[in-house]
């Protein structure tokens, strides 16, 4: 009777995370076809979920006294779920494949194109042009000397190998990491930090660089000091260093996340640092999308963990919505947006995802 019941629960329990995984690929594909964009570390961070929920119902399969029609039902439940997890790698691909497509500096070389066509097709404006400025083509190396001068597009930003840690937050983190390595695994706070290290590459002429970098600088802070010096990431931490050998260095694919979410941050505060007209409350839509969005994982991860992530979310939210200035909203909204695509990073991360679900009681 009891082993019967057993089987029951845990048959049950798997049911409820089919139905999880369910609803959160049917959010995924109504959300996506809503903001007309894919993101393609959620949807890595759905494979690593849709992967070990396969494997968790093929071990179903095989429990004992499961009946014949069960079994069948389990087996059709493992093989959709096979051919969802086939097709989400393409989706992953082609999602990458627009991000990169869409960077500014692509935009900025079209732009540049754009000029040189401009010289290549215009015409004097008097009767006094010489020959050589009549038949000035980009690829015919003669440069007019007289005529209208292009104005070259202004970067909005760029991006250079060594941060700028002008507010001092890079060090006092870096320092915090190295005290408390002795006692804790620091890969879950390196991850953060190094957030902080890559948005502090940006630089802009922007009179709003400051706060580009320094909001989202201070929120990242705060994640760092709460892993380490807080309930329960400070125990959880230093458990985890007591089960698993210290490592304190992301692998290109880990940093690679980052840096493409970093990147995207920028594209979104694009208008403020040029001071261009945007739409406040299409930002704070977005951002609530994409806290819409926000990725739990599976049951096998320590969910308090994650939860002050989601916490962090919230905040920088509200920030959007009750902020004095436009240009303040908006950057929180993009906030709000890159610690969303931060938390899918590490979902998607197996060394990420992994830490987590050993810290998990």
């Amino acid at each position: 009777m009891t082993e019967g019941t057993n089987i029951a629960e845990d048959l049950f329990d798997r049911v409820l995370l089919i139905v999880t995984l369910n609803s959160t690929l049917l959010h995924f594909l109504l959300s996506t076809q809503i903001e007309g964009t894919v993101d393609p570390d959620r949807v890595d961070s759905l494979i690593q979920g849709l992967l070990r929920t396969r494997r968790w119902m093929e071990e179903a399969s095989d429990m004992k006294n499961v009946t014949p029609s069960t079994q069948n039902i389990i087996s059709l439940i493992v093989k959709r779920l096979s051919q969802i997890e086939s097709l989400l790698p393409k989706l992953s691909a082609k999602a990458k494949e627009a991000e990169a497509k869409g960077a500014p500096a692509a935009e900025i070389l079209s732009l540049l194109d754009e000029s040189k066509a401009v010289i290549a097709t215009a015409t004097p404006s008097s009767g006094t042009a010489t020959a050589a400025q009549t038949q000035a083509t980009p690829d015919s190396g003669v440069i007019p000397l007289v005529g209208d001068e292009v104005e070259a597009p202004v970067e909005p930003y760029r991006k250079v190998q060594v941060e700028n840690d002008e507010w001092g937050l890079i060090g006092q983190m870096q320092r915090m990491i190295t005290s408390y390595s002795k006692r804790c695994h620091v890969l879950l706070p390196t991850f953060w930090v190094d957030t902080l290290r890559e948005l502090h590459k940006y630089r802009s002429d922007s009179p709003y660089y400051g706060d580009v970098i320094e909001l989202p600088g201070r929120v990242l802070v705060k994640i760092v000091k709460g892993l380490l010096t807080e309930a329960p990431g400070a125990r959880l931490l230093q458990d985890l260093s007591k089960k698993r050998p210290q490592e304190n260095h992301l692998n290109p694919s880990e940093m690679e996340r980052i840096e493409r979410a970093v990147a995207k941050y920028f594209t979104g505060v694009v208008d403020i640092l040029t001071e261009k007209e945007f739409n406040v409350e299409d930002k704070i839509s977005s951002a609530h999308a994409s806290f819409d969005s926000f990725g739990w994982g599976g049951p096998e991860l320590e969910k308090r963990i994650i939860k002050r992530i989601n916490q962090q979310c919230q905040e920088a939210l509200q920030n959007a919505e009750s902020a004095s200035d436009p240009p303040r909203q908006v950057i929180y909204a993009e906030i709000t947006k890159l610690l969303t695509k931060l938390q899918h990073a590490i979902l998607a991360e197996p060394r990420l995802r992994e830490i987590l679900a050993q810290m998990k009681p």
